[in-house]
C-alpha cells in the first residue's frame, strides 16, 4: 500500500493513542507522531518528532517541514487531578495552535477527540444532537476547543470531525484505573470493593476506540461522533466478567451505594456504525481474554 496520506498526530503514547499505530499503518497514512519521550518504539511509515504540544515555535516548525495533509488530536492531560486541572486550558490553546499551523500548511482533514463528559446526564441513550452541559473544567475545555476548532475549520476549508469517547478499558492502562486496579488488586489476593456496582457506563475496548478513529479519520464524515459501544453494562457486570476469569470473585465487594450520578449513561452510536461504517472487533470477552493473556 502506497503512503501518501500525511497525517500529524498528536496523543501518540497514550492509553488510545498506543492503539492507533497499526490501523493507521493499514489504512496507508504516513504518520508524523508529536511526542515528548525519549524512547519510542520503532514502527515502519512512523516519524517520531520530539517536541511540545505547548512549544509553538516548534509546531511551526514542524508544519511548515511536513505540510500533513491530516490532523488526528488526541493529547489531553487525563490523569491525576485532569478534571480540575488548570492544564486543561493549556490544551485548549494547543489545540488551536495546531489547527492554524496546519490551516496554513494547506491541511484538508482534522480530527478532535472529545469526552462524553460534554453532554447533560440521561438515562438512555445519548445522540449527539442531545443537550450539552460539561460538568468539570476538564469538560468544559473540551467543549469549548470543540466549538472553536469547528468555527475555525469552516472558515478555513478544513473538513473537521470530532469523536466524543465515552467510557474506555485497555491493555496496561495505569493502575489507578478502574481496569487495572481491579486486575491488580485480585492478582494480588486482595479484596476489591466496587461502591456503586448498580452503575451503568458505555465501556469500548482501546483498540476499537482507536479503529473509530482512524476509520472517521479515513471517511468524509463532520460534525459530532460518538465514539462507544452503544450498549451498557453495570459495573458490577465488569468488575464480575474479570474476577470469573481469574477465579477471584470471592474477592469482590460489590455494594449499591447511594451516588448522584446518573444511573446509566451509555451512548448512540448510529452514526459510528452507519455514517463512518466502523463495526467494533472485540466484546468484552474478547477484549478481557486479551488484557489478561
Amino acid at each position: 500500500m502506497p503512503y501518501s496520506k500525511k497525517l500529524f498526530l498528536t496523543g501518540a503514547t497514550g492509553l488510545i493513542g498506543k492503539e492507533l499505530y497499526k490501523p493507521l499503518i493499514e489504512n496507508g497514512f504516513e504518520v508524523y507522531a508529536l511526542t515528548i519521550d525519549d524512547v519510542t518504539p520503532q514502527i515502519p511509515n512512523f516519524t517520531w518528532l520530539k517536541g511540545n504540544l505547548f512549544d509553538d515555535a516548534k509546531l511551526a516548525d514542524f508544519f511548515a517541514q511536513i505540510h500533513p495533509e491530516y490532523l488526528l488530536n488526541m493529547a489531553w492531560c487525563t490523569s491525576g487531578d485532569y478534571q480540575t486541572s488548570n492544564l486543561n486550558f493549556d490544551f485548549v490553546r494547543a489545540g488551536l495552535s495546531l489547527l492554524d499551523n496546519f490551516a496554513a500548511n494547506g491541511g484538508k482533514r482534522a480530527v478532535f477527540a472529545g469526552t462524553c463528559l460534554e453532554y447533560a446526564p440521561k438515562n438512555t441513550p445519548i445522540k449527539e444532537s442531545d443537550i450539552l452541559s460539561p460538568s468539570c473544567i476538564y469538560a468544559y475545555c473540551k467543549h469549548a476547543l470543540h466549538i472553536l476548532a469547528e468555527q475555525f475549520c469552516l472558515k478555513n476549508n478544513i473538513s473537521f470531525a470530532y469523536g466524543r469517547i465515552f467510557y474506555v478499558y485497555g491493555k496496561n492502562e495505569h493502575p489507578k484505573r478502574l481496569t487495572a486496579s481491579i486486575i491488580n488488586r485480585l492478582k494480588e489476593g486482595e479484596k476489591v470493593q466496587i461502591n456503586h456496582a448498580q452503575l451503568k457506563k458505555d465501556y469500548l475496548y482501546t483498540k476499537d476506540i482507536a479503529s473509530a478513529f482512524v476509520k472517521l479519520l479515513n471517511c468524509e464524515v463532520t460534525g459530532s461522533v460518538n465514539i462507544c459501544s452503544g450498549k451498557e453494562i453495570s459495573l458490577e457486570q465488569f468488575a464480575r466478567a474479570i474476577a470469573s476469569r481469574l477465579g477471584k470473585e470471592n474477592l469482590l465487594n460489590l455494594c449499591n451505594l447511594p451516588t448522584d450520578q446518573p444511573l446509566s449513561i451509555v451512548g448512540d452510536n448510529m452514526r459510528l456504525c452507519e455514517e463512518v461504517g466502523f463495526i467494533p472487533n472485540y466484546t468484552l470477552d474478547t477484549a478481557l481474554d486479551e488484557i489478561l493473556g
